[in-house]
């Protein structure tokens, strides 16, 4: 079952001081996925083996891809380096990728991000959490 950042004052923090908060909250050996909006970039800071099993929810009426600044930055890292990106829709899934850099195959539609498919967060995750921290070199077949 994928673990939700609880909608406590402290999760609503934004920007650095959440972000150094969940990463040093954040469980290591806990394989669960972790689903955390985009907005304020909370998950940008996790180590790799967290973000392996982070999912993010992307809602464009609160995310600005022009956005600059610290806060901005967080966003873009956080959706960067996320096994799984939600959408609402196709619309800005490409909007998002174009100015973002973001790998196409990560990402998934979600009409209702209030309730996110939990089947797919976990097939995504799960997959994704097998891979071994250390990438293959070039030169290996």
């Amino acid at each position: 079952m994928p673990q939700r950042v609880p909608d406590s004052p402290d999760s609503r923090r934004r920007g650095l001081s959440g972000a150094l908060a969940l990463r040093f909250s954040a469980p290591r050996h806990e394989d669960r996925p972790l689903v955390i909006p985009v907005a304020g970039g909370v998950g940008a800071l996790l180590d790799r083996r967290r973000s392996r099993h982070l999912a993010s929810l992307l809602d464009p009426a609160v995310v600005d891809p022009g956005r600059r600044g610290l806060r901005g930055w967080l966003e873009r890292r956080q959706a960067q380096r996320s096994s799984l990106v939600l959408v609402p829709d196709r619309a800005t899934a490409m909007r998002f990728t174009a100015s973002w850099h973001l790998n196409l195959a990560r990402i998934r539609l979600a009409p209702d991000l209030a309730d996110p498919p939990r089947e797919v967060i976990e097939e995504i995750c799960g997959r994704e959490a097998e891979r071994s921290l250390r990438p293959k070199p070039w030169h290996a077949v």
